[in-house]
């Protein structure tokens, strides 16, 4: 056995969401990490080192492969050692800054130790409190977190998702969906990401932070881009007003709130979130909302808004019949659609310019599956 290994855990791509136990070792300077079926090599130069976990007492070490990105985790003590010490010359600074990183959340922890500490020692008025006030609780506490924080659970639902499913990065579909978006999101404070998934299902979704993924099947069923900018417009207006956050704090409760405190992204309760957050089911005034500022992107964009009437309308259409996954969590009753319908009648009379785009060829070019649903 290697004297020098150490030992963390593993995620990625074709890795089960809870990552795989790990053996590593530096081969000069490259990283080579092994776990029951697989081994895996990371050169030097590719890879991103932070510190992460409760207190930020992991190291974690992350880089893009061919099939997909990883990264692996090391905690102990004396396997962190191992794995500073072995390290080739040209990491040692990026070693240095995540140990001064370590330093920082030592002052850090203290005061979110603090926090915790009270709320321990008032359970019964705080869980009161939360009862009594858990929406007014919820939007104050979701505009207090950084832009970055929602970058990294969107980072988190991102790596499940391309473990659960092959995400289209390249294509006219993809490129039609980034085109769109980028018009829906130029003002925007979030970096938005945009993912075609594999999939015949009829969904979208999207995570904190701007990570949106589209369904092949959804954009087989839409009969021209604009259908495809009202769906894109709706999930940016759910980023944008952080329903999704929302929603993953209302389900998770404090134990959230103190991950993200204290940066401890690895951690069950954040994860296990996160990897629920695409199943749950938007509240009616989060679909309301999300609906009217999707119009608003829209026209803002010169986008015509009364495509997206007309697909939701459609999967309005399929309540009685066989009810599309996006329905999950975007429900589509009649009065939603009479209300949205009342919007965009609302708005001011003007002329919108057709989006540019081969719709025919977009379509063909999804994978066979969603395509001939």
């Amino acid at each position: 056995m290697n004297a020098s290994a150490f030992h963390g855990r593993l995620f990625g791509a074709g890795i089960a969401g809870a990552g795989a136990g790990a053996r590593a070792w530096w081969d000069g300077s490259t990283l080579v990490v092994q776990t029951q079926n697989e081994l895996y090599r990371a050169d030097g130069a590719s890879l991103q080192i932070e510190a992460a976990g409760f207190n930020l007492r992991q190291l974690r070490l992350s880089w893009n492969a061919m099939d997909g990105s990883y990264t692996f985790f090391v905690e102990v003590d004396e396997d962190r050692t191992r794995l500073t010490s072995g390290a080739p010359d040209s990491l040692r600074q990026a070693f240095a800054r995540a140990t001064a990183a370590q330093r920082r959340m030592g002052r850090r922890f203290g005061a979110a130790a603090f926090v915790y500490g009270a709320v321990v020692a008032l359970p019964l008025l705080l869980l009161l409190a939360f009862l009594l006030n858990i929406g007014r609780l919820v939007d104050w506490a979701a505009e207090k977190v950084p832009v970055r924080y929602e970058e990294r659970i969107g980072d988190l639902v991102l790596a499940q998702t391309r473990a659960q499913m092959k995400l289209i990065e390249s294509g006219p579909a993809h490129e039609a969906v980034t085109a769109i978006g980028a018009a829906l999101t130029s003002d925007s404070r979030y970096r938005y990401r945009w993912f075609v998934a594999d999939n015949k299902e009829i969904n979208a979704f999207a995570a904190p932070g701007g990570v949106i993924v589209v369904y092949s099947g959804l954009i087989a069923q839409t009969a021209r881009a604009e259908e495809l900018a009202g769906v894109l417009a709706h999930e940016v207006a759910h980023v944008e007003q952080r329903h999704s956050l929302k929603n993953l704090m209302k389900t998770a409760g404090f134990s959230v709130l103190l991950a993200l405190a204290i940066g401890d992204w690895t951690g069950t309760a954040l994860g296990n979130a996160a990897g629920k957050l695409t199943e749950l089911k938007f509240s009616r005034d989060a679909e309301t909302d999300a609906d009217r500022e999707g119009l608003r992107l829209l026209v803002d964009a010169g986008i015509a808004p009364h495509p997206m009437a007309d697909f939701f309308a459609k999967l309005a259409d399929k309540e009685n019949g066989t009810l599309p996954s996006m329905l999950a969590t975007h429900p589509a009753s009649a009065e939603r659609q009479q209300r949205l319908r009342a919007m965009i009648a609302g708005l001011p009379s003007r002329q919108y310019t057709p989006l540019r785009f081969d719709w025919a060829q977009v379509r063909s070019s999804l994978p066979v599956a969603a395509a001939g649903q």
